[in-house]
């Protein structure tokens, strides 16, 4: 059996449980709402990076998407 490649066509498909992860983390560890964490997700650099196949960031795990994302807010450089 083959695994399918994945490609910008169907990358979104693992973009929604990360997305979901990243929030739960930034909404408990910053004590805001899931719907601002969710917002401060979708706002990013780092889900910009992440709906490009080609970053492979889809890849990671989601400490690490998380970690893009608390770098960006304190304005450090985070190499994705």
């Amino acid at each position: 059996m083959t695994l399918a490649k994945v490609t910008q066509e169907n990358v979104h498909i693992f973009i929604p449980l990360k997305v979901a992860m990243v929030t739960e983390l930034l909404s408990k560890n910053n004590n805001i709402s899931w719907q601002a964490a969710l917002i401060e997700v979708y706002n990013s650099r780092t889900y910009s990076v992440l709906e490009k196949e080609d970053t492979k960031l889809w890849y990671e795990g989601v400490s690490y998407l998380y970690m893009g994302i608390e770098s960006e807010k304190n304005g450090e450089k985070f190499d994705i």
